[in-house]
């Protein structure tokens, strides 16, 4: 059994989400074996669940086709894209200052 020990919204307040990108929230999880677990979940999905710090976490997080896996592959791409965009208008950038010059 796993029991959620926080959950942290990750609002930055000074980076914007791209649109369409969910607000994310950090949970640690423990299990009985004091191992511990760190991963992203949108933030609606823990609303809609009823989650609290404190309770167990709602399924097998070791299964390959749970919720908790299918979410965090799917912030880590958005983490990646968002990441290749802002490489991208880096370069952008760049680009305009080397064809001022």
């Amino acid at each position: 059994m796993w029991t959620i020990q926080r959950m942290d919204e990750m609002d930055d307040g000074d980076e914007e989400r791209l649109p369409g990108e969910p607000m994310m929230t950090a949970v640690t999880l423990e299990s009985d074996l004091g191992e511990i677990l760190q991963f992203q979940m949108p933030h609606n999905w823990l609303l809609m669940q009823g989650l609290q710090e404190g309770e167990e976490w709602p399924e097998d997080i070791e299964e390959e086709d749970s919720e908790a896996l299918k979410a965090r592959e799917q912030a880590a791409w958005m983490e990646n894209y968002y990441h290749a965009l802002q490489e991208l208008e880096g370069e952008e950038e760049q680009c305009k200052h080397g064809a001022e010059g």
